[in-house]
C-alpha cells in the first residue's frame, strides 16, 4: 500500500535511506560514522524542512512495515530542504563537512525524485503483478504531475536498475553529470 509517511515510519524509513545513502559512497559523509549518520537521519526525519524529513516521503507499506521509500519535491523547494544539515550536524555534536552533504541537482522547471528505494529483502516482491519499486515510481510519476511542474528528473548512475526502470517509464538522459566524484545520468520526462 502506498501513503504519505508519517512519524511512525521514522524507524523503518531512516534504515533504508541509511542504507541508501552508503550505496551511493558519498564522500562528504565518509568523516562521520555509520551510528552517527543514522542518528543525523532518525532526528533529521522528524524535522518538516529537511531534505530526508517525512513530508518529503512517500512509503510502500507491506505487512504493515514501511519497505520502500521515495523522496520528491518541487526544484523550488529544494534551496530550503538543506538548511537542517547544519543545525542537525550541531545537535549531534558531529563536525559538519565543509560543504553540502547533498548539493543541489534539480533543475529549476523539475519536480526532483531525489530518493527511491526498496529494502533488500522486499525487491523480489510484487503486489498487482507490480514491482514495490514500479508502484514507487508510478506514485512518484502521479505526484509530479499534481504538482504543476512540466518536467520530472532524477538523477541515477549508468546501469542502475532504477535507471532502467525509468527507461521503461519514458524518462530520456539529457545530460551527464559529477555528482560528489561519481557519474551520474540525468534523466527528465515530460510531464504535459
Amino acid at each position: 500500500m502506498l501513503r504519505d509517511a508519517t512519524i511512525v515510519d521514522a524507524d523503518a524509513v531512516a534504515m533504508l535511506v541509511l542504507h541508501e545513502l552508503e550505496r551511493r559512497q558519498l564522500r562528504r559523509l565518509r568523516r562521520i560514522s555509520k551510528e552517527q549518520l543514522s542518528q543525523l537521519l532518525f532526528v533529521g526525519y522528524h524535522q518538516p524542512q529537511f531534505r530526508y524529513g517525512y513530508p518529503q516521503a512517500r512509503v510502500y507499506q507491506n505487512q504493515g512495515v514501511a519497505v520502500g521509500v521515495a523522496y520528491g519535491y518541487p526544484a523550488a523547494v529544494e534551496p530550503t530542504l538543506d538548511n537542517q544539515w547544519s543545525a542537525l550536524f550541531t545537535r549531534m555534536q558531529v563536525a559538519p563537512p565543509q560543504q553540502l552533504v547533498v548539493p543541489p541537482r534539480a533543475l529549476a522547471d523539475e519536480w526532483y525524485l531525489d530518493l527511491l528505494t526498496v529494502r533488500n529483502r522486499s525487491k523480489g516482491k510484487t503486489f498487482q503483478q507490480k514491482w514495490f519499486d514500479e508502484w514507487l515510481l508510478g506514485d512518484a510519476i502521479h505526484r509530479a504531475k499534481l504538482s504543476g511542474c512540466p518536467v520530472m528528473g532524477m538523477d541515477v548512475r549508468p546501469g542502475s536498475s532504477l535507471g532502467t526502470l525509468a527507461a521503461e517509464y519514458g524518462f530520456v538522459a539529457t545530460q551527464r553529470r559529477l555528482l560528489d566524484r561519481q557519474g551520474y545520468c540525468h534523466l527528465r520526462l515530460k510531464l504535459t
